[in-house]
């Protein structure tokens, strides 16, 4: 791709995807208030919040520049982003053992300028095994969980509790690499 590709997240998970696949994006966080309106459902919020934070990046990008913008949260009995406190990552991490829950990213595309916005979402269900609260409280001894959606990280430590998943694995981890690479192709 000739363009620039400007990332709008400082996360190490997404930057280093983008650099596997061959990519080396100008990366400039989107600093945007992510309170969601009331009763919004799971994928209406990442879409929400990843255009969102992809138009707060546009005003002070050079036409024509790709950028990338991404939102990702765990769905059980409604949305959890990323905790507030190791209390709410207890919580999260309570709710899920043992059962299954909705991973959706939100992913916005735009072309600086120009009039070419693509927005999609992806899903993935993730199957936890059982584990104990002992189990739990050492996990959130580890630094992992407090900057992720649902308070914890598929591919890291705690991925010896997740039993199963249906979808993509990249999802999970917070950017859906093939739906992203099909629609660069567009710019």
């Amino acid at each position: 791709m000739q363009k620039k590709i400007i990332l709008a997240s400082s996360s190490p998970r997404r930057i280093e995807m983008m650099k596997k696949h061959g990519f080396d994006p100008e990366i400039r966080p989107a600093d945007i208030d992510e309170t969601l309106p009331a009763g919004i459902g799971m994928r209406d919020a990442v879409l929400f919040l990843a255009l969102k934070k992809a138009l707060s990046i546009e005003q002070c990008a050079e036409k024509g520049s790709v950028i990338i913008a991404a939102d990702t949260v765990v769905y059980k009995d409604g949305i959890m982003g990323k905790p507030k406190d190791r209390q709410d990552a207890f919580e999260m991490l309570s709710k899920i053992r043992n059962t299954s829950h909705f991973v959706a990213t939100g992913v916005a595309l735009i072309a600086a300028g120009e009039n070419y916005k693509k927005v999609f979402c992806d899903v993935t269900e993730v199957f936890c095994r059982d584990y104990t609260d002992k189990e739990i409280n050492d996990y959130l001894d580890t630094a992992e969980p407090y900057d992720k959606a649902g308070a914890y990280a598929i591919q890291g430590i705690f991925g010896k509790y997740i039993d199963h998943y249906k979808g993509s694995f990249d999802n999970v981890v917070g950017f859906p690499w093939e739906l992203i690479e099909e629609e660069l192709q567009h710019f």
